[in-house]
């Protein structure tokens, strides 16, 4: 074969059509209920096949997917920390005492806008949206839906909290490599962002608000509140000082200590206090560890709360982050990404908003086909980046735009990385998506923004385009 002609660039109904395939064997796979590991691995294989009809070389194929999952070992390594130290958390103390305290401090009626705005603090500190929803997340989902507040609100409160800090905190990896791909100073970054997501929370707290108190009057049943402390304080040594490793996971966070070292530290200490506080023994704690806690307490709405965690219960996570990214690697190996942008969006780009829009549009695309926001992000930047250039449009708007698609909008895709940790962790499935207002609303004043020209802002040498 001549090496001039093996690879075969994909025509734009080539592309739609591979595109379409793989959503079909997502969708089939999700309502059959085989599971979604299932339908991500039928789309790799249908991405994979595509790209060897191309003639793209299996060397280079695998090589692209050796490349795009390795990038995600620090999340996988995050990911199995994170199970760990739940286990451990819940062996030593630490997330019953939170339990406890919530309960007896917390009001049903301000316990939903109350749980969106300390998930943000806590993320925003952090820079983990995953740590957040393990944390504190964890917590005040616990004690709310122990009050007789719908799960799915309160999960939907979790969700909106944790990634506005994910979205905004200067330490999240996701708000650094937007501004790296787009080539923007970080803080600029992060203040064309308060543009869009500043509105969006003031909606969330009043959304939040009103919702809780209709939960909170309509369903909130305080009858068996006592009962459930006394559970925990006959089952646990209830202590302030058990939430010290929930506090050292802020403190190391906020001393910028990288993110796997950090959360193997913590689990480390957390099995020390597990031990100290509760008279566990190494074992049992490890047991835990690896395989969650079984609670078995008597008073089913304890059991249910705290019945989670462990490594194990990480590994359909993990496998779900490995198969889509192996899915959108091959993808972008095929030339079916650069063919659906450059013979689709880009030749019919001609005004600003044509253009913040087709980013939306780009980014939202792949962003459901990996289930993963940095690919997204990474691609999307490189992509649009001369476009905003040649437009005259500043890169803090596009870094801007990749955000308030990829990184806020990840926990909407149901078969995405954010979804099964949200239904991993705190064991709600994918109810909770309507109630992540958040994801929605930013992107809507992002909308707005494109149309009105509000916020859009030019380069000094930008063309007089409209």
């Amino acid at each position: 074969m001549n090496e001039n002609h093996e690879v075969k660039t994909p025509s734009l109904w080539q592309a739609l059509l591979v595109l379409v395939c793989v959503i079909a064997g997502l969708v089939a796979a999700i309502r059959s209920g085989v599971g979604i590991q299932i339908g991500l691995a039928i789309g790799g294989c249908i991405a994979i096949c595509a790209s060897l009809l191309f003639h793209v070389k299996w060397d280079i194929i695998y090589q692209n997917i050796t490349r795009v999952v390795g990038s995600s070992a620090s999340t996988l390594l995050i990911l199995l920390s994170v199970g760990m130290m739940v286990g451990v958390w819940i062996i030593g103390g630490t997330v019953p005492s939170l339990l406890y305290y919530g309960l007896k401090l917390c009001s049903p009626t301000i316990i939903v806008p109350l749980t969106f705005i300390l998930c943000a603090v806590t993320s925003l500190f952090t820079g983990s949206s995953f740590g957040s929803i393990a944390t504190m997340g964890l917590a005040l989902f616990g004690v709310g839906t122990s009050m007789g507040i719908s799960g799915a609100l309160m999960a939907g409160a979790v969700c909106s909290g944790a990634f506005f800090g994910d979205k905004m905190s200067p330490l999240s990896d996701t708000t650094n490599v937007a501004a790296d791909m787009s080539g923007t100073n970080l803080y600029s970054h992060i203040g064309s962002m308060l543009y869009t997501t500043l509105p969006a929370v003031v909606i969330c707290l009043v959304l939040y608000s009103v919702l809780g108190a209709r939960a909170a009057a309509a369903n909130a049943d305080l009858s068996n509140i006592q009962g459930m402390m006394e559970t925990l304080e006959a089952n646990f040594n209830i202590s302030i000082l058990a939430l010290l490793p929930a506090l050292l996971v802020l403190v190391v966070s906020a001393l910028r200590v990288p993110a796997v070292p950090a959360m193997l530290g913590c689990t480390a200490v957390s099995c020390v206090f597990a031990m100290l506080l509760q008279g566990a023994n190494l074992s049992t704690v490890l047991s835990a560890a690896m395989n969650g806690f079984s609670s078995d307490t008597g008073n089913a709405l304890v059991d249910k709360i705290l019945s989670r965690g462990g490594m194990s219960s990480m590994y359909g996570t993990i496998a779900i982050i490995i198969l889509s990214s192996t899915m959108g690697a091959a993808l972008e190996s095929s030339g079916i990404i650069t063919a659906l942008m450059e013979d689709g969006l880009l030749k019919h780009i001609h005004k600003p908003r044509g253009l913040i829009l087709s980013t939306m549009v780009y980014c939202y695309t792949l962003l459901f086909i990996s289930g993963h926001q940095v690919m997204p992000i990474i691609l999307g930047g490189r992509t649009f980046r001369p476009a905003y250039d040649k437009m005259g449009i500043q890169s803090r708007v596009l870094s801007r735009t990749l955000e308030d698609t990829c990184t806020i909008g990840a926990p909407m895709v149901p078969w995405g990385t954010s979804a099964a940790y949200m239904g991993s962790v705190l064991g709600i499935g994918i109810s909770y998506i309507p109630y992540a207002f958040l994801s929605y609303i930013v992107p809507i004043v992002a909308i707005v923004y494109a149309f009105t020209g509000w916020n859009i802002w030019k380069t000094e040498t930008a063309d007089s385009v409209k």
